[in-house]
C-alpha cells in the first residue's frame, strides 16, 4: 500500500516539478544575465552589518507566527481549533506551498484539516480565498502607492518598466475579488442558486455538483460577517505585513541598501506580487527576478548587482531556513507525509461532504 502510494505520489508530482524546475531556471537566468549574481562572492559579504541576520530573524519568526495565527479567525465559524494545531497547520501549509512545485501546496491547509478534524475541503479553500484576496489587495494597494508617491529612477530594464502594469492589474483583480467575496457573503443563496442554474444548462448534476462545492467555500468565508472575527484578522495581517516590510527595511540597511521604509513597503508588495506566479520549488527564481526587478526602481545598477544581490540572497536563505524547519518538523511531529500533502482522498471526499455546523459568532 505505501509502495503504491509512493508510486502515484510521483506520478503525479514528477512531471509538474519537471516544468517547474524549467520555469525557476529560466527565471534565475533572467536575474543573473541581469547583472544580479544568485550567490555573491564571499567577499561581497564582508560589509554586511553583523546586527543585520539576528535583527531580520526576529522579525521574520514574528511575521511567520502570525501569518499563521491570523487563520483562527477565518476557521472559527466552522470549528474551533487549539492554537497550537491552527499554527501546525499553517506551517506545514506554508511549507508545502514553498516547496512543491506550481504552487500545488495551496491544497495542504485545506486537505490536512479534512484529515485531522473532518472540515470539508471545500470551506478550507473558502478560508484561502479570504487569505489570497485580502493579502493581495493589500500588497497590490502598497504597488501602487508606491508608484504613485515614490520618485523612480528611469530603467532600461524591460520588467522594471513594466511594473506600473502589472501592478495595476494586480490591484484591478484584487479588488475584483474583494466584490465578489461580499457578493457569495450577503447573497449567498442567489450565488449558490445562479451557480446551479448555469451549469445546469450543461447537466442538472453537474449544476448541483459545483453548487455544493460553492456552498461549502461560502461556508469558508462566514467569517466576515462577523465584525469581532473580521476585525481580530484583519488586526494581526497588518501586523503580518508591517513586520514583513520593517524586517526587509532592517536586513537591507545592514547590508548597505539605502532603503527608506517606503521603499521596503513597495518591494515587500512586488514581492508578495511576483510570487504568486507558479514557478519551480522553493519558489526559487521568480523570488530573485521580483526583488531585482523591484530594487531596479529606486536603486543603480551597480547597487543592484552589488549589495542588492547580498540582500536578495539573504532575504532568500533565511526566509527558506525558517518556512523549512518550521514546516518539516510539525509534519513528522504529526506523523504526516509527503504524500497527505497534495491530499487526493481528502479531496476527493472532502469536496463532496458538508461543513459540519457551528452556532455563528
Amino acid at each position: 500500500m505505501a509502495d503504491a502510494a509512493t508510486r502515484s505520489f510521483l506520478r503525479r508530482i514528477l512531471p509538474k516539478l519537471a516544468l517547474s524546475i524549467a520555469l525557476g531556471a529560466l527565471f534565475g537566468w533572467l536575474v543573473w544575465a541581469g547583472g544580479v549574481p544568485l550567490i555573491p562572492k564571499r567577499a561581497a559579504f564582508d560589509h554586511v552589518a553583523w546586527w543585520a541576520v539576528p535583527a531580520y530573524l526576529g522579525t521574520l519568526f514574528v511575521t511567520h507566527f502570525v501569518r499563521a495565527t491570523r487563520w483562527r479567525f477565518l476557521i472559527a465559524p466552522v470549528r474551533e481549533l487549539p492554537l497550537k494545531e491552527v499554527v501546525a497547520l499553517n506551517w506545514i501549509g506554508f511549507f508545502a506551498i514553498f516547496a512543491l512545485p506550481l504552487r500545488l501546496g495551496e491544497v495542504a491547509r485545506p486537505a490536512l484539516t479534512k484529515l485531522r478534524h473532518g472540515i470539508s475541503v471545500s470551506v478550507g479553500f473558502g478560508t484561502i480565498a479570504v487569505e489570497r484576496v485580502v493579502d493581495g489587495l493589500i500588497t497590490s494597494l502598497c504597488v501602487a502607492w508606491a508608484l504613485f508617491a515614490l520618485p523612480h529612477l528611469e530603467t532600461t530594464d524591460r520588467l522594471a518598466r513594466a511594473l506600473p502594469f502589472y501592478g495595476y492589474l494586480a490591484l484591478t483583480v484584487f479588488g475584483g475579488a474583494f466584490v465578489a467575496l461580499g457578493v457569495f457573503l450577503w447573497q449567498r443563496s442567489w450565488a449558490v442558486g445562479m451557480t446551479e442554474r448555469c451549469f445546469g444548462l450543461v447537466s442538472q448534476r453537474l449544476g448541483k455538483l459545483v453548487a455544493e462545492k460553492v456552498d461549502g467555500v461560502a461556508e469558508g468565508i462566514r467569517s466576515l460577517a462577523s465584525l469581532r472575527l473580521t476585525l481580530g484578522f484583519l488586526f494581526e495581517t497588518a501586523i503580518y505585513w508591517g513586520m514583513n516590510a520593517a524586517g526587509m527595511w532592517v536586513l537591507a540597511r545592514g547590508c548597505g541598501v539605502a532603503l527608506d521604509p517606503g521603499h521596503a513597503v513597495a518591494l515587500m508588495g512586488i514581492l508578495a506580487i511576483g510570487i504568486l506566479l507558479p514557478t519551480g520549488p522553493g519558489l526559487f527564481g521568480n523570488f530573485q527576478l521580483a526583488m531585482s526587478t523591484g530594487l531596479r526602481l529606486y536603486f543603480a545598477e551597480a547597487v543592484v548587482g552589488a549589495e542588492g544581490a547580498v540582500f536578495i540572497f539573504l532575504l532568500y536563505v533565511m526566509q527558506s531556513v525558517v518556512i523549512l524547519l518550521a514546516g518539516v518538523i510539525p509534519l513528522y511531529a504529526m506523523n504526516l507525509r509527503l504524500g497527505d500533502l497534495l491530499g487526493t482522498e481528502q479531496l476527493r471526499q472532502g469536496l463532496s461532504v458538508p461543513p459540519p455546523s457551528s452556532p455563528a459568532p
